[in-house]
């Protein structure tokens, strides 16, 4: 028995010229980050807010007119500076800024030194927000491109404005390992309550004092392995 089939052509409707949308987002945000064996995410951030009653625990914590405050490292709690070992690489890959008065915001490699350097990493308009996503805008690979030796690493916010300053900022950072053994399991965290030093589990995020047995978090980015995307 023979079986007959029909085909037709179906017309192909459409704007009348290509569409580039998703090829130009693309360009504009990067797609995600997954990082490799020797690699994890440090984030350096700080948050500048009114004390709000509804909330007796959220206390405030602004900057001054003409004052400055150390970024903190937000997995820990504890103010820059900090040390980058040797065998290990820092890279900033992002950088964001929302803040209610004038700012200018300062990294430091090594500043204790003769030889150390100052570097800009933004100056921000009060009322404004700043996100930017960089490929190596700051890294120590810069001068120390075999992680030969420590450098010490801070960054530091001026309020260039006429009054207190709120908001917040963040830097994203991805912390490489060359040659150096496994990323270690605790982390020194700091009480924001009684500055209290304790070593917890790098994974820990809600911690209890032991000194003064307030409860507070940080975060956990470095056992993230991929952002995004």
């Amino acid at each position: 028995m023979a079986v007959v089939s029909r085909s037709w052509t179906v017309e192909s409707l459409g704007v009348g010229q290509p569409d580039y949308t998703r090829e130009i987002f693309a360009g504009r945000e990067r797609a995600g980050i997954a990082l490799d064996y020797n690699q994890q995410f440090r984030v350096f951030a700080s948050e500048w807010i009114t004390t709000e009653v509804e909330y007796p625990f959220v206390t405030g914590y602004t900057i001054a007119a003409g004052a400055k405050r150390h970024m903190r490292d937000s997995d820990t709690g504890g103010l820059l500076p900090i040390t980058i070992l040797a065998g290990r690489t820092l890279s900033i890959i992002s950088i964001a800024y929302a803040v209610t008065q004038d700012i200018r915001v300062q990294g430091y490699i090594d500043a204790e030194y003769p030889y150390g350097v100052a570097l800009n990493l933004g100056v921000l308009g009060g009322g404004q927000q700043s996100y930017e996503n960089k490929i190596r805008e700051v890294s120590t690979t810069w001068y120390d491109p075999t992680a030969a030796l420590d450098h010490s690493w801070d960054v530091i916010v001026y309020n260039e404005g006429g009054g207190d300053l709120y908001g917040g900022a963040a830097l994203l950072c991805i912390e490489e390992a060359i040659g150096t053994p496994p990323w270690p399991t605790t982390k020194e965290v700091f009480c924001p309550y009684c500055n209290y030093k304790q070593i917890e589990p790098i994974t820990a995020t809600r911690i209890t004092c032991k000194k003064c047995g307030k409860d507070y978090m940080v975060t956990n980015f470095a056992s993230l392995r991929r952002l995004g995307g």
